[in-house]
């Protein structure tokens, strides 16, 4: 469908014949639900690139998608050019393991850069009784929906704990905009999310619905840690929002734009340079970039080769040993 739509895209947008030996492109760009930060993000970045199509002749456009490993797998099987996902689950891909050992390695999947890092997020109601993990059996949880980073993320958590869905009362599997909608109804207990902050849907779900983050206990921590080594110990800070005075102590995992060998080495060089040619005009796109650097965004938790064109044009800035 996403090629389907690019396709008639083309023919009414850029009918001018391409330059020379630089024929247009057309990037799918794939995000998250709705609600999630990634459509924003993927929204931001595509506004980026496309700030300069009459020069470069590359035109991006962001869909909403299934979310982390559903973006690995379009941008495998060509109907994603480009997408944000999880770097651990970026790494699982290209080595073949974890989440994709049935699907054998992705030599295929390179990098372009990271995005940000974005913290794992317990929510429950204040008002709920629950303290604690301890206080979770027999509840109503959400675990996300299928291709979702935070279904990979509640999956890993419950190998850590040793759980099964039938310790719980009710196990939803609903993305990010229906779980908020449930846990504000009523009829969810217990939410599993990662986003960048801040973040407008925690906003919401504790200004608006009474909820409040848990840390997480150093059984757990340790566990996600030595399972899945690119998450590292993170905070969220107290006093951010309401029902939630003091630090949650957690595990964060680093965010990345992915592609593919597939793609055309101009077109990657041109996504690089709307990313990182002017880090000022990139972080004042969306709040969770704000923090962006070059050494974020190119040194830490990058776990898959980057992408040619994106290699050359960092090389050529002096960002990227060669």
């Amino acid at each position: 469908m996403v090629r389907f739509l690019l396709t008639a895209l083309a023919g009414l947008v850029l009918a001018e014949p391409a330059a020379a030996g630089a024929p247009d492109k057309f990037l799918a760009l794939g995000t998250s639900s709705t609600g999630g930060v990634y459509f924003p993000v993927g929204k931001a970045i595509c506004r980026l690139i496309n700030e300069g199509r009459i020069e470069h002749r590359v035109r991006c456009v962001g869909y909403s998608t299934g979310g982390s490993v559903y973006n690995i797998q379009a941008v495998e099987s060509g109907q994603l050019d480009i997408a944000i996902t999880r770097a651990d689950l970026a790494q699982q891909a290209y080595k073949g393991t974890g989440e994709f050992a049935a699907l054998g390695p992705n030599r295929n999947l390179r990098a372009i850069a990271n995005l940000y890092g974005q913290p794992v997020a317990v929510i429950v109601k204040a008002d709920s009784g629950i303290t604690g993990f301890d206080g979770m059996e027999g509840r109503r949880i959400n675990i996300g929906n299928l291709g979702s980073g935070k279904r990979t993320i509640a999956e890993l958590i419950f190998q850590v704990r040793g759980w099964s869905n039938d310790r719980f009362a009710r196990v939803l599997e609903l993305g990010t905009s229906r779980m908020g909608t449930a846990f504000c109804n009523g009829d969810v207990d217990i939410l599993i999310e990662a986003l960048g902050m801040p973040s407008g849907f925690y906003e919401r779900m504790t200004r608006q619905c009474g909820g409040m983050f848990l840390s997480l206990p150093d059984r757990l921590v340790n566990g996600i840690r030595e399972r899945a080594p690119f998450f590292y110990v993170d905070t969220i800070p107290g006093d951010h929002y309401p029902h939630n005075p003091r630090d949650v102590r957690t595990v964060g995992v680093k965010v990345v734009l992915i592609t593919s060998t597939r793609v055309h080495p101009g077109a990657i060089g041109i996504v690089a340079q709307a990313l990182l040619g002017d880090l000022k005009r990139l972080r004042a796109q969306n709040p969770v970039l704000q923090s962006a650097t070059i050494e974020t965004m190119l040194q830490e938790g990058i776990g898959i080769p980057f992408h040619e064109g994106a290699a050359r044009y960092y090389q050529s800035k002096g960002l990227l040993k060669p």
